[in-house]
């Protein structure tokens, strides 16, 4: 075996070691009646799917009663959620029994959960992720995987937010996830019809995909009308479309077919899917509407009005990077526009919950190779800002363990990609070497003082996360102020979150030179050697 294929495997082991550490901890809702939180949620589904007929599963009946964590995703969730459903009633019917499982919290039943969490990290989220960072180094650089590669994987197989959310909170992103990262390694590798087809699997497992879903679609209608090597031709961009746009309705007609039978149910699916009736935002979500709800009242506002204001703004907020990729395609334009676009959903989007930054954080993973000061920077801000979630769950020290770990992975990255070595045991030298850790696609070096900003942006950053930490554990909030911590910890990672929206728009909309730049850099090495 190869010393990368060793690596490869021990990295792997270590992810799922992690997690299966993880997965011993709380879970949400544990002990908490009467609705025992995500953990219930995602067992009553299988309880659901298993008991109940495939066009009742998405209805209100005396034998589902939609007010106790009624089904609310697409139906291949619903899929998922009755093939798992079928193996405990293999390992144990109680698991499964209807109306005499609800909030079951046995130990056997824990482990045979959160295996199955695990299994798809297994078998298809972690490799997922793997091939799409390898895709970016060789699609995007035009290299073979190298040391720099595996520390990417690395960061990308531990990032500490996918882990406490799905091995500790308990859900299922990985799956959406994993499938949207197989989907984004298609379309850089340029099988474009794959890639549709996989997306739309993300896409029918959770409807949070949307948030991805503008750069898909304009990389994807550029592809259909791109020049050839003999111009342009109407006849080919006709096909291509055709051919797309068949992947996707036929995909979509086969998932949704056993409620296409009627109107009525096809209905009552897209009402659970998009339930517009919950409000704007869930809890204190790092997200613009939830900051300005506490200068204007926004609950006060009927729901169908804040729905049509929060579309208008999400539409401003991610148009301009999807119209950017359809007129400026390339593959590191794809991956910026996939950031770009997910957050810009996050931030101004209806019904965003704490957990949906994830979406958020699969560009970033893949842009780490690119980006990767101000990718992990993100990554790490985005774990603090579901805090008050974690907490919740009794998952404080589990988030500070990891968020240790993966301040480690960055000192290593330094060391590692620029084989750096401290100059100076103080405090000070060791902040500013890690400026050459900050590189731009074309290679070149950061000045100087943007090196010295965006390192002292990022150690007073940490500094804040520790200050709001320490007072949300420690200190008492006042009587009449009880959110206080939670909601101040939401607006100080929201604000970071709006300059890294501000910041990647801007690298995608002035890096294409440096692109072209770094290409013809690369192909006259290539000559030379």
């Amino acid at each position: 075996m190869s010393a990368d294929s060793v690596t490869l495997v021990t990295l792997v082991a270590s992810g799922i070691l992690l997690r299966a550490i993880l997965s011993l901890h709380s879970y949400s809702g544990q002990n908490k009646p009467p609705m025992f939180g995500d953990f219930e949620a995602q067992r009553h589904w299988q309880e659901t799917t298993v008991n109940l007929p495939i066009r009742e599963w998405y209805e209100n009946s005396t034998n589902n009663d939609l007010l106790y964590w009624g089904l609310d995703y697409p139906p291949l969730t619903a899929y998922h959620s009755f093939l798992v459903g079928k193996w405990a009633l293999f390992k144990n019917s109680t698991f499964v029994k209807l109306y005499e499982s609800r909030g079951i919290t046995e130990d056997t039943h824990k482990e045979f959960m959160r295996n199955t969490v695990l299994l798809v990290d297994f078998f298809l989220y972690i490799p997922a992720i793997l091939f799409g960072c390898y895709t970016v180094r060789k699609k995007i650089f035009g290299g073979s995987i190298a040391g720099s590669d595996i520390l990417s994987m690395l960061v990308a197989v531990l990032y500490p937010g996918q882990m406490l959310i799905d091995n500790g909170h308990f859900q299922y992103n990985n799956v959406s996830l994993g499938f949207a990262a197989a989907a984004i390694a298609a379309i850089l590798m340029e099988k474009h019809l794959l890639g549709a087809l996989v997306f739309v699997l993300a896409l029918n497992y959770k409807q949070m995909e949307l948030y991805h879903a503008l750069p898909f679609f304009f990389f994807l209608l550029q592809w259909c009308f791109q020049r050839g090597p003999k111009g342009f031709d109407w006849r080919v961009g006709i096909w291509r479309l055709f051919k797309v746009g068949s992947v996707v309705v036929v995909s979509f007609v086969i998932i949704w077919s056993p409620w296409l039978v009627s109107i009525d149910s096809l209905k009552q699916v897209v009402h659970r899917v998009f339930p517009v009736a919950r409000g704007v935002f869930e809890d204190k979500v790092s997200n613009v509407w939830c900051i300005v709800n506490v200068f204007i009242k926004l609950r006060n506002y009927p729901n169908s009005f804040m729905a049509m204001v929060c579309l208008v703004c999400t539409l401003i907020a991610v148009l301009p990077s999807g119209s950017h990729l359809l007129f400026r395609p390339s593959k590191k334009n794809f991956l910026l526009a996939l950031l770009n676009s997910s957050l810009g959903f996050f931030l101004f989007s209806f019904q965003v919950h704490e957990k949906s930054i994830l979406i958020a954080t699969l560009p970033a993973l893949l842009l780490f190779q690119l980006y990767p000061f101000e990718c992990f920077w993100f990554l790490q801000i985005s774990t603090f800002s579901m805090i008050p979630l974690l907490h919740k769950d009794g998952l404080l020290l589990p988030y500070l363990a990891l968020s240790l770990l993966s301040l480690t992975l960055l000192k290593s990255s330094i060391q590692a990609l620029n084989n750096f070595k401290p100059i100076s045991r103080t405090f000070f030298g060791d902040i500013f070497n890690i400026g050459s850790f900050l590189q731009t696609i074309d290679g070149s070096k950061k000045s100087h003082h943007i090196n010295r900003a965006l390192v002292l942006g990022f150690y007073s950053s940490l500094m804040g996360q520790t200050l709001l930490l320490f007072a949300f554990v420690v200190m008492q909030p006042p009587m009449h102020l009880p959110f206080l911590w939670p909601l101040l910890i939401s607006a100080y990672s929201c604000g970071h979150f709006v300059l890294f929206f501000i910041y990647f728009n801007y690298r995608q909309f002035f890096s294409y030179a440096n692109e072209a730049t770094h290409v013809k850099r690369a192909s006259g090495k290539r000559k030379l050697k």
